[in-house]
């Protein structure tokens, strides 16, 4: 039972407070990206009937957090509304493969990929690490010249307001280099930055980023 849908874990971020409201495809990155407010089934729900969530304790008094459609008055709120987290993922970095064939073979496997980045002949993705074994059996059975590291969490900055405001992912990467942070991989959506950083650093990350965007 929860007061809301917070800035950030306060467990991390002592400062973090619980946002007013969201529109639905934030709470669905949130979700995706390490929040464990709502399950991501019960929001896409929500979405495709245009119906409104209302995230609050039962226990406590608060206005909790509002889940809804975007509009106008919304684009007019804060540039990031969360910083989420991942402590643990698998990245995997794979050779020899077209895309169809292996994310076909993963999806029939059941490993739910999340950030896919492609450099060249080079894939990289991750995926949860409950998956790895999974993942490594369909790699192997590919052929695949493959490798990966189990070293690295992730955390997210979200917001709608970035989708009109240029420099988000400038005042990222600096926030995370001033703090001696490593970023080998970043993936991008219009609401989202995702940054994967070493596992021992998560807590860290989300800090930095919390007070760097003024989320508290």
């Amino acid at each position: 039972d929860v007061r809301g849908v917070f800035s950030a874990d306060p467990r991390v971020v002592p400062g973090a407070h619980p946002l007013r409201e969201l529109t639905f495809d934030e709470m669905l990155e949130m979700a995706s990206s390490g929040a464990r407010v709502l399950a991501t089934r019960s929001i896409e729900v929500a979405r495709s009937h245009n119906v409104k969530l209302h995230v609050r304790s039962t226990f406590e008094d608060g206005d909790g957090t509002w889940i809804r459609e975007e509009d106008d008055e919304m684009l007019e709120k804060a540039l990031i509304s969360g910083v989420v987290h991942q402590r643990e993922e698998t990245v995997y970095h794979v050779h020899g493969a077209t895309r169809a064939r292996l994310f076909g073979a993963l999806a029939d496997a059941s490993v739910n990929v999340d950030t896919i980045v492609q450099t060249g002949a080079e894939i990289v993705f991750s995926a949860p690490v409950e998956d790895r074994e999974e993942a490594a059996r369909t790699l192997d059975s590919l052929g695949l010249v493959w490798t990966s590291r189990d070293d690295l969490g992730k955390v997210s900055l979200v917001g709608a307001g970035m989708k009109s405001h240029p420099g988000v992912a400038a005042k990222t990467f600096a926030t995370l280099e001033s703090a001696g942070i490593e970023s080998p991989i970043v993936s991008t959506s219009p609401i989202k930055i995702a940054c994967h950083v070493p596992s021992v650093d998560v807590d860290r990350a989300v800090q930095a980023l919390h007070e760097a965007f003024d989320l508290g």
